[in-house]
């Protein structure tokens, strides 16, 4: 597991934003572990020109097949075998309700990439 760039600050909730980084980290372990030794990426960008926070997590797992689409995000959908479909879903509607926005693409890493988006926090703290 790697981690680099910056973190900004945003307000939310810090159990639910907690549990949304471990379910996202956890899917990326669980993803690329057929693949020999996992490689997990977990990367911060700020940009405050348009006030956003950026948060990637990139795999090397086998990616998100384009015919599954935004389907990851259901609830109790799954491609695993021992999968509740139930932590991507989560980490969506934590995404939601922090006024975020996540997104799926492919990694550098040959496999999958989160990307959430929140804005940045406005207090001076």
């Amino acid at each position: 597991l790697g981690v680099r760039g910056e973190f900004g600050t945003i307000e939310g909730d810090e159990v639910l934003l907690r549990q949304m980084i471990v379910n996202l980290v956890r899917n990326a372990v669980e993803a690329s572990d057929g693949k020999g030794v996992p490689s997990v990426l977990v990367e911060g960008r700020v940009d405050r020109s348009d006030g956003t926070c950026r948060f990637l997590v990139d795999d090397n797992g086998p990616g998100i097949d384009p015919s599954v689409g935004d389907r990851v995000f259901r609830p109790f959908f799954t491609t695993k075998a021992q999968g509740t479909g139930l932590g991507l879903a989560i980490v969506q509607k934590v995404v939601v309700t922090h006024n975020g926005r996540i997104v799926t693409g492919a990694s550098s890493l040959g496999g999958a990439r989160f990307e959430v988006s929140f804005p940045l926090s406005t207090s001076s703290s």
